[in-house]
């Protein structure tokens, strides 16, 4: 295995190396120094350098993208942008299916034909990392990090590098049935200083079923990244740097009080057991609380006519959280037109350019000058998704962080998690199989400290 992944990293490497066909241009002949120096850092403004004429070499840019829904549409307007204000450049936005991204990319960079850019996610960085420019070979690194959530460290960067710049969030939280809630006489937290408790959240969950239209007290997603937020706001977590932490008392604590909603039927277990889908459950106003996250927010405001829905805050355990989730813009070493690349990177990123990408396709940023957008609806509730991603413990970073791990621990989580429910396994048990699982897989990639 140890040397497949080496020699595939170095026919990357190699790749990197070699002028891309995927974008074309004249050769500049500015060395990597020179290019850093005219960058210069991440700008918000939408003005035209001084030097952006028609009398520059074209430059075509290719830049692999997929889309998840109307992101297209506003990606393509700030290129269209772009190019009025920069009239030698042309960006050709190849459109691919996302499970084909990995695959096309390493064969690109394989065959000497990368694309000058990408939109990219955490598994992309963590297999092509090497392929990848350092920003912070082009741009002020410790600048360009200071404008992001850190939370959202491991969606970009790699060790030290910075191989991206992130585009847009996901955050999980709590969506509640309005007309349900106001049926019990049970109100929301009215805000971050005025948060439920777990126990208290199950105690106000009880009346709202007893006393409204639902069936049900709320449904999770899975079992493994919407679970987690509950993991840590408990103060537990998958690992640590001594190892894996599911069997540690706040884990155990989480795991226990996920199991209680469970067996006392105010959660719905079909949804874990048998693969039932939360969001028809939800959308049919059977059920009053619904884990899940910001990509559900068109999908409701659309299609939810019969009830009120709206967003309210996690309880709290010990700490609040979020897990965050997201997607970048990287950059590819070897093509040619890096520099192009880079500044029409950062330029597309930027304060004003990147509110308008999430306004317009109803995404939460990841910048930090950006957590109060006015989007066209429900802009309550995206506030707060954002005070929940800001609120995001450093345990989630540290989980999410080490490349390839989520495919260990959410896996396990995935298909131990209803074997406990169902009493094949205990919370001890479940834990201390996850952990074994998790000290093997960072003894073996050097994590363990």
């Amino acid at each position: 295995m140890r040397k497949s992944a080496a020699i595939f990293l170095s026919i990357c490497m190699t790749a990197a190396c070699m002028t891309g066909c995927g974008s074309s241009q004249s050769q500049t002949g500015e060395t990597k120094t020179e290019a850093a120096k005219d960058s210069g850092t991440q700008a918000d403004s939408k003005a035209p350098k001084e030097d952006a004429g028609s009398d520059k070499e074209p430059v075509v840019l290719d830049m692999m993208w997929w889309t998840d829904g109307s992101e297209t549409v506003a990606m393509q307007e700030l290129i269209e942008e772009y190019e009025s204000l920069n009239p030698n450049i042309t960006i050709n936005l190849q459109e691919i299916a996302f499970e084909d991204l990995t695959t096309k990319l390493q064969m690109a960079i394989a065959g000497g034909e990368a694309p000058a850019l990408s939109r990219c996610v955490e598994t992309t960085i963590s297999q092509l990392n090497g392929a990848m420019i350092d920003f912070a070979d082009y741009v002020d690194g410790e600048e360009l990090k200071s404008q992001y959530l850190s939370s959202v460290d491991y969606l970009y960067m790699s060790g030290d590098k910075i191989c991206a710049i992130p585009t847009e969030v996901t955050a999980n939280g709590m969506v509640y049935n309005k007309t349900a809630f106001e049926q019990a006489g049970v109100e929301v937290p009215s805000g971050p200083d005025d948060i439920w408790t777990w126990d208290e959240f199950k105690d106000e969950l009880k009346k709202v079923v007893d006393n409204s239209d639902v069936q049900y007290g709320m449904v999770i997603d899975n079992a493994s990244h919407r679970w987690c937020t509950m993991l840590y706001e408990f103060g537990g977590s998958l690992a640590t740097e001594s190892g894996g932490n599911l069997s540690s008392e706040e884990s155990q604590n989480a795991i226990k009080f996920t199991k209680d909603l469970f067996d006392s039927g105010l959660a719905v277990s079909s949804i874990w057991l048998s693969g039932e889908d939360p969001n028809n459950l939800f959308r049919s106003g059977q059920v009053a609380v619904h884990i899940s996250g910001t990509w559900m927010m068109q999908n409701y405001d659309e299609n939810i006519k019969d009830f009120e829905w709206g967003v309210t805050y996690m309880p709290i355990g010990t700490t609040r959280s979020s897990v965050p989730g997201g997607k970048a813009i990287t950059v590819f070493e070897g093509t040619g037109v890096e520099k192009e690349a880079v500044d029409f990177a950062t330029w597309v990123t930027a304060q004003e350019q990147n509110e308008k990408y999430c306004k317009d396709s109803l995404f939460v940023s990841p910048r930090v000058d950006n957590a109060n957008i006015e989007y066209p609806v429900r802009s309550e509730e995206f506030a707060v998704f954002a005070d929940e991603l800001a609120n995001t413990v450093p345990a989630a970073g540290f989980d999410l962080g080490m490349p390839g791990y989520t495919a260990v621990g959410y896996t396990a989580l995935q298909s131990l998690w209803p074997e406990v429910l169902t009493g094949a396994l205990t919370p001890e048990q479940m834990a201390a199989e996850i952990d074994e699982q998790t000290n093997e897989f960072m003894k073996k990639n050097n994590f363990l400290k």
